[in-house]
């Protein structure tokens, strides 16, 4: 099969969601789960949301959210990336690997009374695929490969193009209780995806924007004022740029919430976040890398996923000290190169004067793990120990900088002091980028390159991109689904679409190839992820070959939480997947 691509999606939050990443983590405390916490509200800090819709969002912070008010047939236990059943109450698989029959969970109700019925499903599906406000038509058609057809449609320039045939997606309720999903071909990660905050279950025909349905909703409506759904809570308000707030279902399908509700206050500014938390208006919060001090930091445990959690503090402002936790996330920032205008030995020189271990100590007060390869650590495949371990062969030394090799490589190209190659490094409005620019040139300017310096908004910058108008670039990757697949793709030419235009190099042929085994061997078989495991590091080593993506870092989130906050640990895949039915609040006093 030849696997789809996605869309900007993954971009965009990334950029969007890179300050929000290390907010809102969650640690066990010593309290316990009593009537007096649901009397109480969880406090955090938010970034804006722009909708409640799950078809329509794209950013972390209104997944957040949503998370809270949806549930789908499966979904992320605590944002851990291994994801597990929860409106479903059974998924059965043909031997072939393209039928999935679902089978329902009994006593489920929506936010608004109406029970769970397999006709929802079909609806929330179809508005996935047909809503003019969905911006996961591709997730579900192209990547997870739901049968459809397609008609041709004229465009607004008059141009024509194949779009879906409204009413013919292949899901179809067996009865009251049982789904049937066909899938073109088989697909590894089938549940990963059907996990996704965006495949929320909603009651049918909840919603105008689908063809078939009248509708009870305007689409606006929905997405402001009135969602409705199957999560642990329904809305209370949301006060635009202001606050937004969540309150606890008695009548949810599982247990929880042990609290009255969640409340975000948006606060943008991390300076003024973390005094607004220091006035103890907030239970879990960010400390920002200015106010940081490494001293006040003590780790106490690293569990199997490679969670760090301990304490923090005592905080000068309220002598308080908070418990800590900080969570790898399935994420990945990067240097990326348009190769048709940045040549080889260039980009090689980078790398070897990279030292992505400086990066994350410097720029990011160590705030993260140094990164050389695409795929995130806690997908990599065999693990995090499997990842240090072939790391060990990354070819340009990521804890150090190597001034020598980079002269070489540029010399034996012809370049010299006095020969020297210009190159320019746009990156999105970012203090830290700008940072790593800056160390960056002074580096370079010892390997005979004058590495010049620009800032560009992030939609200025991805403009540019797809034009191929940047020379260098500052980017990054955060998970649609937990797989090696889904970052991969950033490396299996042609790459015009991630705006390094990488083809016709004996690399780029490699990873071609293996993007091909990839596609090919898509079962859950072992022999296939077997398969697909050799390719993923074949197309990590083409990509060391050619410096493509420069990888710099991969983050962490982080939270700080007064003593009173009692929640298990978020995991990699992130705080937006992390449905909060299990923090309870003991007394503040």
């Amino acid at each position: 099969m030849t696997l789809p691509r996605s869309s900007r999606r993954s971009f965009l939050r990334a950029a969007a969601g890179a300050t929000a990443l290390a907010t809102a983590g969650c640690l066990q405390a010593a309290t316990n789960a009593t009537s007096d916490s649901r009397q109480r509200t969880f406090r955090m800090i938010g970034q804006p949301i722009r909708t409640l819709d799950p078809v329509a969002s794209v950013d972390t912070a209104s997944n957040r959210v949503i998370t809270q008010l949806f549930d789908g047939l499966a979904h992320y236990p605590k944002g851990n990336p291994t994801p597990e059943l929860l409106l479903a109450d059974a998924i059965d698989v043909s031997a072939d690997g393209t039928v999935y029959t679902v089978t329902l969970k009994e006593g489920v109700t929506f936010s608004n009374g109406a029970s769970l019925r397999a006709a929802d499903v079909v609806y929330s599906f179809e508005r996935i695929a047909a809503s003019p406000n969905s911006r996961w038509a591709g997730m579900l058609l192209d990547r997870l490969g739901v049968e459809h057809d397609t008609h041709t449609v004229t465009t607004d320039d008059g141009s024509e193009r194949e779009a879906y045939l409204p009413g013919s997606l292949g899901v179809t309720a067996l009865d009251d209780r049982t789904v049937e999903l066909r899938l073109t071909a088989p697909f590894h990660a089938a549940l990963d995806i059907l996990a996704l905050p965006a495949f929320a279950i909603l009651p049918e025909g909840i919603v105008d924007d689908v063809p078939g349905y009248d509708g009870e909703h305007t689409q606006q409506a929905f997405a402001k004022e009135s969602p409705v759904g199957a999560g642990p809570f329904t809305l209370g308000e949301w006060v635009e740029g202001t606050k937004y707030s969540v309150v606890a279902r008695d009548d949810y399908h599982r247990d929880g919430p042990n609290v009255a509700g969640i409340q975000w206050e948006v606060i943008s500014e991390p300076t003024s976040g973390f005094t607004y938390a220091m006035n103890e208006n907030a239970d879990a919060f960010w400390v920002p890398d200015a106010k940081f001090d490494r001293s006040k930091l003590t780790v106490d445990t690293v569990d199997d996923q490679g969670r760090k959690i301990g304490s923090y503090g005592p905080f000068e402002a309220n002598g308080l000290t908070a418990r800590y936790v900080q969570v790898p996330l399935v994420s990945t920032f990067y240097v990326g190169f348009n190769t048709g205008a940045v040549p080889k030995p260039v980009r090689q020189a980078v790398a070897y004067v990279f030292d992505q271990q400086t990066q994350v100590e410097d720029v990011h007060a160590g705030r993260g793990s140094p990164a050389v390869h695409v795929t995130p650590r806690a997908i990599f495949p065999g693990g995090p120990d499997a990842y240090d371990e072939h790391a060990e062969r990354y070819p340009y030394g990521a804890a150090e900088t190597r001034i020598e090799d980079a002269q070489a490589v540029m010399e034996a190209a012809g370049y010299g002091p006095d020969d020297r190659a210009d190159l320019t490094f746009t990156t999105y409005t970012s203090a830290a980028w700008q940072s790593t620019a800056g160390l960056l040139r002074d580096k370079l300017a010892a390997a005979y390159v004058d590495l010049r310096v620009e800032q560009a908004p992030f939609p200025t910058l991805a403009t540019r991109g797809e034009r191929g108008t940047l020379e260098m670039f500052s980017y990054g990757w955060m998970m649609d689904y937990p797989s090696p697949q889904n970052f991969l793709q950033l490396l299996a030419p042609p790459t015009d679409g991630f705006y390094t235009f990488w083809d016709g190099t004996p690399a780029a042929d490699r990873a071609r190839e293996a993007w091909a085994t990839i596609g090919a061997h898509q079962t859950v078989s072992e022999a296939d992820a077997a398969a697909r495991a050799e390719a993923y590091l074949a197309m990590e080593e083409a990509n060391w070959e050619d410096v493509v993506v420069l990888p710099k870092f991969h983050p962490v989130g982080e939270g700080f939480y007064y003593p009173w906050v009692d929640l298990p640990p978020t995991g990699a895949a992130g705080f937006s997947k992390h449905k909060y039915t299990d923090v309870t609040i003991g007394s503040r006093e």
